[in-house]
C-alpha cells in the first residue's frame, strides 16, 4: 500500500512543517527546545543544521534547527523569518556532540555551539559555494587510497613499543628523547587519510599548526588540508571552516575548536600535549578538548591518538581503566641526566651565594662546542619577585588600595608594581622600614645577562610568553627560555639545563605540570646531548627524568589521587558566586557526593566550593547540577553570578 492511499500519513523521510530550534537566549532556564512553523519558502533549507533568524519575545533571535516534524507541541506556532546560511554549519553529529558537552560541562547549547562555529563571514561563503558548482560541474577522479603498513611496522615509530590495539584504536603515547613529533603526527595522518578517512589534528597553537601543515602537505595535496585556528582571521576561517563542511577538504588541522570541525567519515582524532592549559576553553562552560575528544570517539567510533612530552594523569587514567592503549618510548642508551642536588653543591665553593652551579657551567661550555644550549627558567621577566633586604617582607605597591607585588624589568630599571604599573623609587618596607630591595625570584631577563657576562661574544636568545623565538640554528648560542617557549633547534640542542626546579606549582596537578615542562624541554636535546637538572634526584619528578618514564609518574600520581578521591577517578564541579548561594547549590545536591570549601576567592566578594563525586554518579550529578542552574538563572542577578566549572585543571 503506498503512501497516496493514506494522504495523512507523513511520507517517511519527508521533512515537517515543523522546526524545533534551539534559540540564541543567553540564559540557562531557556535553554531548551521551541517549534516553529516552516513556510514553503525555507521547506528545503531550513533542515537539521541549519541556522536561521526567528522572532523571540518580539525580538529577532538567531537559532539552529535541531530536527524537523510534523507537530508541534504548540499552538500556532510562530513561522521562522529567515534562513541565514546557504550551507547549514552543523551535521547531525556535530549537533548531537554539541549537545553532549553542553550537558557533560554543565553548560547551554548555544555557549559550545558559538566555540564549535566560526562566525560567519558572507563572502567566505560565497567563494567556497562557488567552488562546490565547479567540482560538481567537473569532477576531479576519487584519489586512490593505498593502506598504509600501521606504526609498528614503520621506521618513524622506532622509538616506541607498540602493542596489538582493539578497534577503534585508543592510544596514548609519551614522546622519545630527539624525537621527531611532527613526523610522528604526520604518519599517523597519513596512514589513517591512506584508508580514505577524515582526520582532525589538534595543537596547541599557531606555530604548532603551521609546522603540522608543512609536514603533511609532504604527503597529502594541500586542497586536501584545512586550517582552523583564530590566528588565521575570521573570513579565511569560515572559509576553511566550509571547506571541511562541503566535504572540499578531509584533513583538519588546528588548536581547541578544531575537534569541533565536521569532518564526513572521520577516522581519527589526533591530539599533541594534551596536559597544555591552552586545551581548557576559558569561556562557560569551560569544555576540555581532550575530553572532547574522547566524547566524539564514543559517539562515532573514531580512533584516538594522544600524545605529549610526558604522560598525563588524565590519559593514564584511560589506560588503567582500560579505555586506552599506552604506547611506551624506549630509552636510548644515550641518555643521561645529571642532577645537581644539595650535597653536590655543598662540594661547590661558589654555589651557596650562585644561582646556576658551577657543574651546569660545565655542561654549558661543553655544549657550546658543538651547537645550541637551553637553559630553562620558571619565570619571565627581569627580576618578577621583590622583597625587603633587611626582614625578607614581601615588597609591595606604596598604593595602599593596590598593594600588588613589586617587580624589575631591567637591571637599571627603577621598582614598579606588577598590578598597577605604578612606579615605587622611593620605595619603603611597611614591616621594618627598610628601603633596600633584594631579589626572591629571578627571571629569564636576568638570567640571560648573567650567561652575556659569563660568555661574553656569545649570541644570546631570550624567549618568553611575550617574545617568543619560534627556531635557532645549528650554531654555538645560549638560549634561554621559559616553560612553553622553548624555539626548536634545527638539529637539536647539544645541552639543556634546567634552573629553577625546586619551583611549586600550588595546584592539584603541580607536579605533573612540572614534569611535563621538564620533558618538554628535555625532549629537544639532540641524539647525545646533555641534560643537567638542578635538582635532588630523590624526589619523584626527577627520577622520572632520569629514567625517562613519564608513565611511571603519571601511575604515581593517579595513586595519590585515587587515595584522596580526586580528579581523575572522581568527578569534581567547581562552584564559584555569593556564599549563600554556592552553599545553598552543594546543600540541595541530592547525589552522592563531598563538599570540599567554600573558601573566598582572592581579590572578591565570592567564595569557591568543590563538590566531588564519584565517576558512577558523575551522569546523575551533572544532570541534577544543571537543573538546579537551570533553577538559579531565574533568580535575580545575584544569584546568577554563580560559575561552574567541571573537572577544572587548576584545582
Amino acid at each position: 500500500m503506498s503512501s497516496e492511499d493514506h494522504p495523512d500519513r507523513p511520507v517517511e523521510g519527508s521533512l515537517g512543517p515543523i522546526a524545533r530550534l534551539r534559540v540564541d537566549l543567553g540564559v540557562m532556564h531557556l535553554d531548551r527546545d521551541f517549534d516553529y512553523l516552516v513556510p514553503d519558502e525555507w521547506r528545503e533549507t531550513a533542515v537539521p543544521g541549519a541556522r536561521v533568524r526567528v522572532r523571540f519575545s518580539g525580538r529577532l533571535r538567531d537559532a539552529y534547527v535541531i530536527d524537523r516534524l510534523h507537530e508541534a507541541d504548540v499552538d500556532s506556532p510562530k513561522p521562522i523569518e529567515r534562513v541565514i546560511d546557504q550551507v547549514p554549519p552543523l551535521s547531525p553529529e556535530t549537533l548531537a556532540l554539541i549537545q553532549d558537552v553542553a550537558d557533560r560541562y554543565v553548560g547551554t547549547f548555544w555557549d559550545v555551539a558559538r566555540a564549535a562555529v566560526p562566525t560567519r563571514h558572507a563572502r567566505a561563503e560565497s567563494s567556497v559555494l562557488r567552488k562546490v558548482a565547479d567540482s560538481a560541474a567537473a569532477p576531479a577522479p576519487s584519489p586512490a587510497h593505498h593502506p598504509t603498513a600501521g606504526p609498528a611496522a614503520d621506521p618513524t615509530w622506532r622509538h616506541y613499543r607498540w602493542p596489538e590495539t582493539a578497534s577503534p584504536a585508543r592510544v596514548v603515547w609519551s614522546s622519545a628523547p630527539a624525537s621527531d613529533v611532527v613526523a610522528e603526527i604526520g604518519y599517523l595522518a597519513r596512514w589513517k587519510r591512506s584508508e580514505g578517512r577524515g582526520v582532525i589534528i589538534v595543537v596547541p597553537d599557531a606555530a604548532d599548526v603551521a609546522r603540522a601543515r608543512s609536514e603533511l602537505t609532504r604527503f597529502i595535496p594541500e586542497s586536501d588540508i584545512a586550517e582552523l585556528s583564530a590566528d588565521i582571521g575570521p573570513e579565511r576561517r569560515y572559509r576553511e571552516f566550509l571547506r571541511v563542511r562541503t566535504g572540499q577538504a578531509t584533513v583538519v588541522i588546528g588548536t581547541r575548536t578544531a575537534v569541533f570541525a565536521p569532518v564526513e567519515d572521520l577516522g581519527a582524532i589526533i591530539m599533541w600535549d594534551d596536559g597544555n592549559d591552552v586545551y581548557r576553553e576559558l569561556h562557560a562552560p569551560y569544555w576540555d578538548a581532550r575530553e572532547v575528544a574522547a566524547m566524539r570517539s564514543h559517539q562515532t567510533s573514531c580512533d584516538v591518538f594522544v600524545g605529549a612530552p610526558a604522560r598525563s594523569v588524565a590519559t593514564q587514567w584511560w589506560c588503567r581503566s582500560g579505555w586506552a592503549t599506552s604506547v611506551d618510548p624506549k630509552r636510548p642508551s644515550w641518555w643521561n641526566v645529571r642532577c645537581i642536588d644539595e650535597h653536590e653543591r655543598a662540594r661547590d665553593p661558589a654555589a651557596e651565594s650562585a644561582r646556576i652551579p658551577s657543574a651546569a657551567w660545565t655542561t654549558a661550555r661543553n655544549g657550546l662546542r658543538h651547537g645550541p644550549v637551553l637553559f630553562l627558567v620558571a619565570r619571565r621577566g627581569y627580576v618578577p619577585t621583590l622583597a625587603c633586604q633587611d626582614c625578607r617582607a614581601p615588597a609591595r605597591c606604596h598604593d595602599d588600595s593596590c598593594q600588588g607585588a613589586l617587580e624589575m624589568s631591567s637591571g637599571h630599571a627603577t621598582a614598579r608594581c606588577g598590578r598597577c604599573g605604578a612606579l615605587n623609587g622611593a620605595w619603603t618596607c611597611k614591616e621594618c622600614g627598610g628601603s633596600r630591595l633584594r631579589a626572591v625570584h629571578v627571571g629569564a631577563g636576568r638570567t640571560a645577562d648573567e650567561l652575556g657576562r659569563a660568555f661574553p661574544g656569545m649570541q644570546i636568545v631570550w624567549s618568553e610568553a611575550d617574545r617568543i623565538v619560534r627556531s635557532v640554528p645549528d650554531t654555538p648560542s645560549l638560549i634561554v627560555a621559559t616553560p612553553g617557549a622553548e624555539p626548536i633547534a634545527e638539529k637539536g640542542y647539544r645541552a639543556v639545563i634546567i634552573l629553577d626546579a625546586r619551583s611549586v606549582y600550588p595546584s592539584l596537578a603541580g607536579a605533573e605540570q612540572q614534569v611535563r615542562r621538564w620533558f618538554e624541554a628535555t625532549r629537544l636535546v639532540a641524539e647525545g646531548g646533555e641534560v643537567c637538572l638542578v635538582a635532588s634526584a630523590s624526589s619523584l619528578e626527577a627520577q622520572a627524568l632520569i629514567r625517562w618514564d613519564s608513565r611511571w609518574f603519571a601511575e604515581r600520581q593517579l595513586d595519590q589521587r585515587a587515595s584522596a578521591e580526586l580528579p581523575p577517578v572522581t568527578r569534581v564541579a567547581e562552584v564559584t558566586g555569593p556564599k549563600a548561594a554556592v552553599q545553598a547549590i552543594g546543600d540541595r545536591i541530592r547525589s552522592d557526593h563531598r563538599i570540599l570549601g567554600p573558601v573566598p576567592v582572592p581579590d572578591s566578594h565570592h567564595v569557591r566550593s568543590y563538590l566531588v563525586v564519584p565517576r558512577t554518579q558523575a551522569a546523575a550529578f551533572t544532570r541534577e547540577l544543571g537543573s538546579l542552574m537551570r533553577t538559579e538563572s531565574t533568580k535575580d542577578s545575584t544569584t546568577r553570578d554563580i560559575r561552574v566549572r567541571m573537572d577544572p585543571r587548576d584545582m
